[in-house]
């Protein structure tokens, strides 16, 4: 005998606010992956792999430092800066660097030209030309 059920059955169309959210998942991944691809190029190897027997890059990995939040237009994403040690000079990120979001220079021409705060701008990028300053 079938069981016949008196719930209402919803359509399972996602909302804006689920593709959002999965696109927040994704962008933080990626941007994850970013900052361990910089690590990665930086020592030469990837993560859990052993150092070279000949000429081996000095440096190595320590864990991760406090959590950054990150805002981007469609939400605040929180990610892991990975930490380097043993390196002759201090390592710091392209994609987030060590202190401040953007450079001065370019927050004041953000707000000059009308653009929102929360714009995502690479640190060394001249804003105006979208080239990185020399």
């Amino acid at each position: 005998m079938e069981k016949k059920s008196t719930e209402r059955v919803t359509l399972s169309i996602p909302t804006w606010e689920d593709l959002e959210s999965c696109l927040r998942v994704k962008m933080r991944g990626w941007l994850q992956d970013m900052l361990e691809a910089e690590v990665d190029e930086l020592l030469g190897r990837a993560k859990s792999e052993r150092r070279k027997a000949v000429d081996p890059v000095p440096g190595y990995r320590n864990g991760y430092g406090k959590p950054r939040r990150l805002t981007l237009s469609n939400g605040t994403v929180t990610l892991r800066r990975p930490r380097v040690r043993g390196v002759e000079k201090r390592f710091e990120s392209r994609l987030m660097p060590l202190f401040g979001n953007r450079p001065a220079k370019c927050t004041s021409r953000l707000r000059a030209g009308g653009v929102s705060c929360g714009a995502v701008v690479p640190a060394g990028t001249d804003c105006s030309y979208g080239s990185a300053v020399g």
